[in-house]
């Protein structure tokens, strides 16, 4: 037992108190006593991170590119995950450029966020290597990629609860969110995305075979983004202070610049040199799980710097930044000022829960919230709310002052599954969903049903699964043009 003679004595006074209790009660108090021992014997893993050698094989600086192209890929859950492989797929059969390409040859980054991850990390793992073409003779999918994809879809369509579920009450982790952070890394790693490290990986990316893999998550430390990449820590950060100060908008005092500082600090990216991480022996599917982890259902992963004796405290990359595309800002923007880049595009592929949604709930309902509320995720989501307008005001105002290149240079594309065009006739309607006893009576009726799917590890209606990715067709259709425009578009 784990339990030392404190705690065996508390017990038992708590047996003692309820002895002629009814079995009821009886049966609560022996399933509690349960819970405190358990709790006692799973204490929270530690991953101890040793010292790091330098340099480390896997960290290559950026590519030099003329334009570049970046996919940001956001959380959500099974929603996010199925939407970013129809979203990769419908990216796959565009073609761009003089020599009619597909757009996802062209793709040189990809940066993600938790159920986002899961789809990222699987694509980079998972598709075939570059000498394969991705386009026929004829210009479509070739059948090497429509088996790719076919296989993609229907892995992001797999329950993932239920076996996370079954593992942790197997193994008693579910009374620790710690060890269901565990559970699933186990589960990625031996149903999914295997053993790979970054380092494996690596040697992929320097192939040109796939996208360099960037994966977000927070540290509950300081609230800082913490990205997972084999790109060295000075491709990754942009000196906003330097920016903003040298950006000769009117007399700065010493102040103000102090106070841009203070605020570029809480915006700059971790890497794991900072942490002394060795990213090259990190494997995939931890940082996915890391990005996942949603306390207090999921992690948070702790680690522990055998060097400094600092613990760090890793969870859900989507805390202040869903869509995964602000550390692809940051890294394109640095590497613009380098002279590494002279465009950049970014395509958001973004299914995260729309904020709205839950608001219209409110609007209808007595009581806000309960403790097993299910859309307990508005709380914090009211705080990356807010985050994003200022973001968006932010780099905005930033490209009027010239702190940020303007549009001509970097373009923002946002492929969202709400703004899915529907016929007004619904002739476009998955077919599932005319199976499931739904009254489906417009356009608005379907926009409404695909905003309220919820963030879960399984999408248990074929319905909402097809429209997901029916959606994330629709969606890259609807902005080709604007995709073309910019790569067409010609600097001198």
């Amino acid at each position: 037992m784990c339990l030392g003679k404190s705690r065996e004595n508390r017990v038992g006074e708590f047996i003692q108190v309820f002895r002629y209790a009814p079995v009821a009660v009886r049966a609560v108090a022996v399933y509690l006593i349960l819970v405190v021992t358990l709790s006692g014997c799973l204490s929270a893993p530690i991953y101890t991170l040793p010292v790091t050698p330098e340099p480390l094989s896997c960290l290559t600086p950026v590519r030099s590119e003329d334009t570049v192209v970046g996919l940001a890929v956001s959380g959500g859950g099974s929603r996010a995950a199925l939407f970013a492989a129809g979203a990769l797929e419908a990216l796959a059969r565009l073609r761009v450029g003089a020599e009619r390409g597909s757009l996802l040859d062209r793709v040189s980054y990809i940066s993600s966020v938790s159920g986002g991850s899961l789809a990222s990390a699987y694509y980079v793992l998972k598709k075939p290597a570059r000498e394969v073409p991705m386009l026929d003779k004829q210009g479509g999918v070739s059948q090497e990629y429509r088996d790719f994809f076919a296989e993609f879809r229907e892995v992001m369509a797999h329950d993932y609860e239920g076996p996370l579920l079954r593992r942790n009450l197997l193994l008693w982790r579910w009374v620790n969110p710690a060890f269901v952070a565990q559970s699933l890394i186990e589960i990625l790693a031996e149903d999914y995305l295997g053993v790979e490290t970054f380092g494996s990986l690596h040697d992929r990316e320097e192939r040109r075979d796939v996208p360099r893999l960037m994966v977000n998550t927070t540290l509950y430390n300081d609230g800082r983004r913490f990205l997972l990449s084999t790109s060295p820590r000075e491709d990754l950060r942009f000196d906003w202070a330097s920016a903003v100060s040298g950006a000769a908008i009117k007399e700065l005092s010493a102040g103000d610049v102090e106070q841009i500082r203070k605020g570029a600090w809480a915006l700059q990216t971790v890497t794991p040199q900072d942490l002394h991480l060795n990213i090259c022996e990190t494997k995939v599917a931890a940082s996915v799980a890391g990005s996942m982890s949603f306390p207090p259902i999921i992690g948070p992963i702790s680690l522990m710097d055998e060097k400094d004796q600092r613990y760090w405290h890793v969870g859900d990359g989507g805390m202040s930044d869903n869509t995964g595309a602000e550390s692809l800002v940051m890294m394109v923007l640095q590497n613009m000022k380098k002279g590494t880049f002279r465009r950049g595009l970014i395509i958001m592929i973004d299914s995260s829960f729309p904020f709205e949604v839950g608001g219209e709930a409110l609007d209808h309902r007595q009581d806000a919230f309960s403790l097993f509320d299910s859309d307990y995720s508005r709380i914090p989501s009211i705080m990356e709310e807010r985050s994003l307008a200022y973001r968006r005001l932010f780099f905005l105002v930033g490209q009027q002052l010239g702190v940020i290149p303007g549009p001509e240079r970097i373009s923002i594309i946002r492929l969202r599954h709400t703004d899915a065009q529907w016929a007004e006739d619904l002739s476009d309607l998955p077919d599932s969903c005319r199976k499931e006893k739904l009254d489906w009576k417009s356009p608005k009726v379907v926009t409404g049903h695909l905003a309220g799917i919820v963030t879960r590890l399984w999408l248990e209606s074929t319905c909402d699964r097809d429209l997901v990715l029916t959606a994330a067709t629709k969606v890259v259709q609807q902005n080709e043009s604007r995709i073309r425009e910019f790569l067409d578009h010609s600097m001198p």
